[in-house]
């Protein structure tokens, strides 16, 4: 899973916005952002209300190169438990380069499998990903 998972929390003192990394407990909703690139494709997912069972996701994938291939982002999320994500469906992008597909959306698991959320980009061929052309990165 790459370095320390975090999140990241936005605390307000005297109107001014301190962003801090925070262990979140299921009484408070933390917000984050996840995003990676990858040769022929960028994107990006925005977690808000976000707690162990929920999250509400904006975001978007943009197909960076005219190579023939489509792209796909995925919501990666985690119970922290172990090396395994939840299988989240892809959404993907088939317009060609400098097409952008919007995500706004929501996630939820009753079994805490939203602890940890981040984003996975990849170039497809067909159905199936082209393994060295997958990013992915932690909020």
């Amino acid at each position: 899973m790459g370095n320390t998972l975090k999140r990241l929390s936005v605390t307000s003192v005297a109107a001014v916005a301190i962003f801090a990394t925070t262990t979140v407990t299921n009484a408070s909703a933390a917000s984050g952002v996840a995003a990676c690139s990858t040769t022929g494709a960028s994107g990006s997912l925005t977690f808000t209300n976000w707690s162990d069972n929920h999250v509400e996701i904006k975001g978007w994938v943009k197909d960076t190169a005219a190579d023939g291939h489509h792209v796909a982002i995925q919501l990666l999320s985690t119970d922290g438990s172990s090396n395994n994500n939840y299988p989240w469906p892809w959404h993907h992008e088939y317009d060609g380069k400098g097409a952008v597909l919007p995500i706004d959306t929501y996630a939820s698991n009753p079994d805490g499998w939203l602890r940890y959320v981040g984003v996975r980009v990849a170039v497809w061929e067909g159905d199936r990903i082209f393994s060295s052309r997958v990013c992915s990165e932690w909020a």
